[in-house]
């Protein structure tokens, strides 16, 4: 016969008072949770009552068969119900989660680098949680092979960063880790499909339900990585020479009939050259060209900045303009100051359609999508002559990218930790062959299995024949239920199982330890 033993603070109900009894078994995705009907003649577990009941309180549940009366969850009561009719019937349901609860409590800011994953997770279980993760001298926060570079909080709630890190850190290869909070109170995070359950559910299935799904199914993957992709590669090669295609004419050119442009290496920056543009003949300004070849064009929708270095003689005063033409002759200008002389001045400026507002004038319709031409005017207190130069120039800014597959079920993901475009392909990669497969799932319900004094747990793997399914294998338990209601006697235990590919680790392809850091909170532009 189904038996069990509630503890709620200092009160416990005898199983006579127990009307039903639910207990929902989570891990992951969500915590434990339980309800429970009494009967509450006579105001016996209401406030003020004889035995009252508060919320708040610490406890626990046990449900079992004959002598087995086995601890399923340790719980906090956090709500109660008195109900009453016109019958003059009086109940009290009680309800709460375990001690699971504890992860909604404290949000957290802090960083973590170079840190391993399991590393991470035992720091915010000690100092934000508070609950034990050793039995009996047996450490249950396991090992991950995952070292994070980097990965920075702001008021991050503790189950977002426990769902993160299980998602992403790696076990010999695969990618994948789930935690609980035990019967016994006690956290325990482990590598997926590596608790094996001893229930056996032979010919104890009484009611299943099979179900094989394309929901998760995708064909087609784009992963982006960093935001730090120049253009071009080597942020000085475009300053280098003064003909980028090494087509004539020349690429860098004067603005005006005034000056000359040359390669020089006088005032130099970065690498061996800049370009030296020269004013001769006496002018309000001097203007330096780059009319950027057809099929060079930079797209500022892509790449959102523009930096380059620039150094100007005294003659000069520290007034200074750069100026953007798109392929129609329209024109963006933004207005900077060089204040020192014979001092190179770094220049990073935000572009694009995002970052129009902080240009000082923009055509109506410019297109940021294709710019022809970058101009330099650096102007003269009244008119003059002298020499000013531009090194290192690049757009930046734009997201390592890699795509795999086709067809219509498309998933995007943004991995700050990806650092190249091979990177981003190989992820892609990695995300195709677990996604592109099908997924199953079972859903058991049985009132004669009988699980002694082991409780089945959400994250057990266990055992499912089903033979005219053609089913025979491990399935994951993603939730277990157990009902105990008292007019029948009997005790329900109802089971979700899945299977799923294995998501293999970035290295398997790229020959490399996964690093991560939480996408949805990026690292600031530098």
């Amino acid at each position: 016969m189904p038996v069990c033993a509630l503890v709620f603070g200092s009160v416990a109900p005898p199983q006579t008072d127990v009307l039903d009894l639910k207990v929902h078994l989570g891990a992951t995705k969500e915590v434990s949770s339980f309800n429970c009907l009494l009967q509450n003649f006579n105001k016996k577990y209401s406030p003020g009552g004889t035995y009252p009941i508060n919320v708040g309180d610490d406890g626990s549940v046990s449900i079992g068969r004959g002598a087995s009366n086995t601890l399923i969850a340790t719980i906090t009561v956090e709500e109660i119900r008195a109900i009453s009719n016109a019958l003059q019937e009086n109940y009290m349901r009680v309800l709460g989660r375990c001690w699971g609860e504890r992860l909604f409590r404290r949000v957290v800011t802090k960083t973590y680098e170079n840190q391993k994953g399991e590393a991470i997770v035992k720091d915010v279980i000690d100092y934000y949680v508070g609950l034990s993760h050793v039995r009996n001298s047996t450490e249950l926060i396991e090992d991950t092979d995952t070292t994070y570079t980097l990965l920075e909080y702001e008021r991050t709630p503790v189950f977002d960063i426990l769902k993160y890190i299980a998602g992403s850190a790696d076990k010999a290869g695969v990618i994948g880790f789930d935690f609980r909070v035990a019967p016994d109170g006690k956290f325990e995070f482990f590598a997926r499909n590596s608790k094996t359950s001893s229930v056996s559910l032979s010919e104890r299935l009484e009611v299943s339900e099979y179900r094989k799904s394309i929901f998760r199914k995708r064909d087609k993957i784009f992963v982006y990585g960093a935001a730090e992709k120049k253009y071009p590669s080597d942020g000085d090669a475009w300053t280098e020479t003064l003909d980028i295609d090494a087509t004539p004419p020349n690429d860098w050119q004067s603005g005006g009939g005034t000056g000359s442009v040359s390669l020089a290496t006088d005032r130099v920056a970065v690498g061996t050259y800049s370009i030296k543009h020269t004013t001769n003949t006496a002018d309000y300004y001097g203007r330096l060209r780059l009319v950027i070849p057809s099929g060079y064009q930079p797209n500022l929708a892509t790449f959102p900045s523009i930096q380059f270095q620039i150094n100007r003689e005294a003659a000069f005063s520290n007034m200074a303009n750069l100026i953007l033409m798109d392929n129609t002759g329209k024109f963006a200008t933004h207005w900077y100051n060089i204040a020192q002389d014979d001092q190179w001045l770094l220049v990073k400026l935000n572009a694009g359609p995002k970052y129009e507002n902080e240009w000082n004038s923009v055509d109506s319709g410019f297109n940021w999508e294709i710019i022809n031409e970058v101009l330099w005017d650096v102007h003269f207190p009244g008119a003059g002559t002298g020499s000013f130069w531009v090194d290192n120039l690049f757009f930046n800014h734009a997201r390592w990218f890699g795509t795999y597959g086709s067809g219509g079920r498309e998933l995007a993901e943004t991995d700050e930790e990806l650092h190249s475009d091979n990177e981003c392909l190989l992820r892609a990669k990695a995300l195709y062959d677990y996604l592109s497969g099908t997924a199953e799932y079972i859903k058991v319900t049985s009132d004669v299995i009988d699980y002694g004094t082991t409780p089945i747990l959400a994250g057990d793997r266990i055992t499912v024949t089903l033979p005219n399914e053609n089913v025979n294998g491990y399935y994951r338990v993603i939730s277990a239920e157990y009902y105990l209601r008292a007019r029948d006697q009997t005790l329900e235990v109802t089971l979700e199982l899945g299977k799923e590919p294995m998501l293999f680790a970035d290295y398997l392809y790229a020959l490399r330890r996964k690093a991560g850091s939480l996408a949805r909170y990026k690292i600031g532009r530098i």
